[in-house]
């Protein structure tokens, strides 16, 4: 299980953020990135804060949270070295990272209560990459 995890938010994803931060087990360590308010602010700010510091320290994995989830993952997916996935459920969680090493998960607000929030979460930083030739050879050719 990775125990260690990068967030942030825009102001859509607030709440859920600090739910998440107030829920998360003890063991893990979080570096939280922001936002600080619900006032509001530019997603693709938050969204680079995460995966620089991901891409520096690959002992993390990232969570990003707006409204829908999809600004995140499209800004963090700019990031050579980034794959982001909008996940709504715990079996797409587990699946991203089992078939396409994602390392940052995004959420949507909108999309999703916060105890469902922390299964996928859960999931997320639960879940291995299966390092298959075929999932070896998909993202392989991602990274060209």
């Amino acid at each position: 299980m990775f125990t260690k995890v990068a967030i942030a938010s825009d102001h859509a994803g607030y709440e859920l953020k600090n739910y998440i931060l107030n829920n998360l087990d003890s063991n893990i360590v979080v570096n939280d990135f922001g936002t600080n308010s619900t006032e509001s602010c530019d997603f693709p700010d938050y969204a680079s804060k995460v995966c620089e510091y991901i891409l520096e320290n690959q002992d993390y994995r990232g969570v990003l949270i707006c409204g829908s989830g999809v600004g995140m993952s499209i800004a963090a997916n700019k990031f050579a070295g980034i794959r982001a996935a909008n996940v709504n459920d715990k079996a797409t969680a587990i699946q991203s990272v089992e078939h396409n090493n994602v390392n940052v998960l995004s959420l949507g607000s909108n999309n999703i209560n916060s105890e469902d929030a922390m299964d996928i979460i859960s999931a997320f930083l639960e879940a291995r990459f299966t390092k298959e030739e075929r999932y070896l050879r998909r993202i392989n050719k991602l990274s060209n």
